[in-house]
């Protein structure tokens, strides 16, 4: 018992103090397919998963450089002059969970003006829904160059916290409108969260769902309200970071945990479009 005891010490501890990692996109994998890319002016030139850009001495050419990234380009690569139009582009992160967390929602960019450029303002924005004219200003960051030739990524924070707790919430990135530049070029970014969400903070009432035990070690579980124990309820288990672990439609006799490693998880359950989330430690 001492042990178990320790373990859920040293776990809520942690927890209490640690800053977790809702959602992240490095682009290490060339692809921004889930992403929505806009060319509001037409031009055919946008947001796109590359390298970045170097400048090459020897022929006068852009080549690759060796940092994945989402950038998008004002420039011409053969003649390295600006496009006679100026960018209207716009990049719609996918949709991010953030329903199991609270406290200060944080979104950081790691990014840079792309190469033979100065300081260049990006522009931030926020929703709940992925339709572009819902879209509202959050922060205009000015991203920093020093030289015209190094890697100078960076990392630029920005108070989302009007986005906790929200179910669904989508990121943008905007141009500078009305201005020739090199470019834009984003190596990561990331949304995190400075606490998980309460046990207390449900959707549902919470005579309607509770857990049995907790910690649990072998079987999760449940007290259901009566008209919620169907096979239409759905369980859902998430780690830390938001990521699907485990489903099952609901079960008089519980939900299997033994699979899981020892740790932090949260419980969706879902009937009827109503949802309830509930923290638990897997010891």
């Amino acid at each position: 018992m001492k042990k178990n005891l320790l373990l859920l010490f040293i776990l809520v501890t942690t927890v209490s103090s640690a800053q977790f990692t809702i959602w992240e996109d490095d682009f290490d994998d060339a692809d921004a397919s889930d992403w929505t890319l806009l060319d509001r002016d037409g031009n055919g030139s946008n947001w796109l998963a590359r390298k970045n850009i170097q400048y090459d001495l020897n022929t006068g050419t852009i080549v690759d450089g060796n940092i994945s990234v989402l950038g998008t380009y004002n420039l011409d690569f053969n003649t390295v002059d600006y496009l006679p139009t100026f960018e209207d582009n716009f990049a719609i992160s996918p949709a991010i969970d953030a329903s199991f967390y609270s406290g200060k929602l944080s979104l950081i960019l790691n990014a840079q003006p792309s190469i033979v450029e100065g300081n260049l303002d990006i522009l931030v924005y926020g929703s709940t829904s992925p339709d572009p004219a819902t879209f509202t200003l959050l922060s205009t960051i000015n991203l920093k160059r020093a030289t015209e030739d190094q890697e100078e990524f960076a990392d630029y924070a920005v108070d989302i916290s009007q986005y906790t707790g929200e179910t669904t919430v989508y990121i943008a990135l905007a141009t500078k409108l009305n201005y020739h530049f090199s470019g834009y070029e984003i190596d990561k970014i990331s949304v995190t969260a400075e606490a998980l969400l309460g046990v207390d903070d449900v959707d549902l009432k919470s005579s309607l769902c509770r857990l049995k035990q907790n910690p649990v070690q072998e079987n999760l579980q449940l007290d259901l309200a009566e008209e919620f124990q169907t096979e239409e309820t759905a369980l859902q288990i998430f780690n830390l970071n938001g990521i699907l672990i485990k489903e099952s439609p609901y079960q008089p006799e519980g939900l299997a945990v033994n699979d899981l490693s020892q740790g932090i998880y949260f419980l969706s359950v879902t009937n009827n479009g109503k949802s309830q989330k509930l923290k638990f430690i897997k010891k």
